[in-house]
């Protein structure tokens, strides 16, 4: 009687639990590596914006009370700011305009009382600047807070050069506490998930090559799609502990996830189906390379490059302008983007989630599809 053959679900899950197994015979080597980088970043890199000081600005004093110029006074005296003049918005706009100063503070007749339920005081930046903003606002936010009897009697707004300005376009500054350490905990995991997924199944392909575990699973009574499925569902679990493991690290560190505890369930998302993605990609290059150092050089290759330039680091907006559209057609961007909503802003839109989502998983697919087709044609 011929032998019953297993479905691809099963050898998918058998391959899974092996690969699982293997995982968790070097477990503690895998939860310090996967802990060292946020560690050191976040420890080194994180209190980045607690260091600006002087930042230029231009002040337009509507109110021209008692209130306001004690208001200014306080500006001046502040260590993060630097007052360079007090003068006329169209002037203040056009020094924004021209880099000349980085924001552009407008104090309303109203001052120090909301007037119609708006707001005393209007708070301009670049657009390019939102990485800056987050770091200088809390400043002059806190400012405001001490002249106004209404709690964040302001609005800040970007300016967006050469067109007219848009106050509809505020930006959230604040969040998790409104500084760069929590600004880069939404671009850390990322991160280590990517880092982790490429290493870890590429690594794992090459050593079944070389050890001569990859010709017996070929010569198997297995479903050969269940070989490269088998890695991508082991790569996504152990992304969930390289999350947790990041979100421990940035949390003891002092960052905080704004949107609570709800915030899991989009970051742990997140995670998973960017490590498909980038799961696949290994395979993909395992399935051309042999040795384990070329391997790794390889790996950071992409990894890297594809890290920087989604906005880990950095916002996008201040990439310049030849890298930036590499940057839009990045699939990391938009996991970075949506981690830092959760994380920074407290608010994940869902008209933003869903087109966050629908990148990822065009991009899941295509690499998925890529990878069982390269392992097909080329593992012998």
């Amino acid at each position: 009687m011929e032998d019953h053959k297993n479905t691809l679900l099963e050898d998918t899950l058998s391959i899974a639990g092996r690969e699982l197994a293997i995982f968790r015979s070097n477990l503690r080597t895998n939860l310090i590596r996967s802990a060292i980088f946020p560690f050191v970043i976040l420890l080194f890199f994180g209190n980045l914006g607690q260091t600006v000081s002087k930042v230029p600005m231009d002040i337009v004093n509507y109110a021209g009370n008692v209130q306001a110029s004690q208001f200014i006074n306080t500006l001046q005296l502040s260590t993060t700011l630097y007052v360079q003049s007090i003068t006329d918005q169209q002037t203040a706009l056009q020094n924004l305009n021209n880099g000349a100063i980085n924001f552009v503070v407008v104090i309303l007749p109203s001052f120090p009382h909301l007037a119609n339920g708006n707001p005393s005081v209007v708070i301009y930046y670049s657009s390019g600047q939102l990485t800056l903003a987050q770091e200088t606002l809390p400043a002059i936010q806190n400012a405001v807070n001490q002249f106004t009897a209404q709690k964040n009697n302001y609005q800040a707004t970007t300016y967006l050069p050469q067109q007219q300005i848009q106050s509809s376009q505020a930006v959230p500054i604040g969040g998790a506490g409104g500084n760069y350490k929590d600004f880069l905990f939404g671009g850390i995991i990322p991160m280590v998930v990517i880092f982790g997924s490429m290493f870890g199944t590429g690594m794992s392909l090459i050593t079944d090559r070389q050890f001569g575990n990859l010709k017996t699973f070929l010569v198997a009574p297995i479903n050969k799609n269940a070989i490269v499925l088998g890695k991508l569902v082991a790569g996504a679990l152990q992304s969930v502990l390289y999350a947790a493991i990041a979100i421990i690290v940035g949390v003891a560190l002092g960052s905080s996830i704004a949107m609570g505890i709800v915030g899991l369930i989009p970051i742990i998302l997140i995670a998973m189906i960017l490590s498909v993605g980038f799961t696949s990609l290994a395979i993909m290059l395992a399935t051309r390379i042999k040795k384990v150092e070329v391997f790794a050089i390889a790996s950071q290759v992409f990894a890297l490059p594809t890290w920087f330039l989604s906005g880990g680091i950095l916002p996008t907006q201040a990439l310049p302008s030849w890298l930036y559209p590499i940057s839009v057609i990045n699939p990391a961007t938009y996991a970075v983007e949506g981690l830092r909503d959760v994380i920074v802003q407290g608010v994940y839109p869902l008209n933003t989630a869903l087109w966050d989502f629908a990148i990822l998983g065009v991009f899941v697919i295509i690499m998925v599809l890529l990878s069982m087709r390269m392992f097909k044609s080329t593992i012998e």
